[in-house]
């Protein structure tokens, strides 16, 4: 058996090591519906091995820095017991993994508690793909939204997403922070309905997300917006 140089060897391992690198993927968490008080759940990596991670509804959650998967599955742990005596896992929601080494992980529940199930969406989280001045809209009412955002119109079924730019700004006075104006519109039957207008600030340094749903206590129609300001 010939023994390998120092050099190669540490040239070996070196690439090993890259390779590890490369397999790192950064992931945010964000859950939707909003909740004061939103649960953890647990991120599955493998046969009995998980990771808690929080799951916030005004902000992204801190990064997780993970091995890359084929899939995201998320759940709870349940204790070893049967006759194998293996710890199982009750998966709330799963999805196939994307190509971003920075991924925004986005649960939507099903029902008020994550065991209700969730519907999991990755998101390219690189500011190249979901930057500044941006907006995310996701349609998790029941009827058709239609919109417009600064000249940028805007169209969404039940259950879908997309991500615009305003197209057009003004300013109120010389010297004055842009802004645009943006209009929201429901389906009722044959006829889109005005749901809401304002003219809402432009800034290069934030991204925003924006969730259409019906109030779970009265079914009205509502809107949530979250800022994400980068740095």
């Amino acid at each position: 058996m010939k023994t390998l140089p120092t050099p190669i060897i540490l040239l070996v391992l070196c690439a090993r090591l890259l390779a590890q690198e490369a397999e790192q993927v950064t992931l945010r968490f964000l859950s939707f519906p909003k909740n004061a008080d939103p649960q953890p759940v647990e991120l599955l990596l493998g046969e009995g091995e998980t990771l808690s991670v929080n799951t916030p509804t005004n902000a992204l959650s801190e990064p997780y820095k993970v091995r890359r998967l084929s899939t995201w599955a998320v759940g709870k742990s349940e204790p070893a017991g049967g006759e194998e005596g293996k710890p199982a896992f009750t998966t709330f929601g799963s999805a196939p993994s994307i190509a971003s080494s920075d991924q925004l992980i986005l649960l939507i529940r099903n029902g008020k508690a994550n065991a209700d199930g969730m519907r999991v969406i990755p998101l390219d989280n690189k500011t190249g793909s979901f930057g500044g001045g941006q907006f995310f809209f996701m349609n998790a009412a029941k009827v058709d939204i239609a919109g417009m955002l600064g000249g940028t119109k805007f169209a969404l079924t039940p259950g879908k997403h997309t991500i615009i730019k305003p197209a057009e700004t003004t300013r109120r006075e010389e010297g004055g922070a842009a802004q645009f104006f943006t209009e929201f519109y429901f389906r009722k039957d044959t006829e889109a309905r005005p749901f809401f207008s304002s003219s809402w600030p432009a800034n290069d340094k934030a991204r925003s997300m924006v969730f259409f749903y019906h109030d779970l206590h009265n079914e009205r129609l509502r809107m949530h917006t979250i800022r994400d300001y980068i740095p």
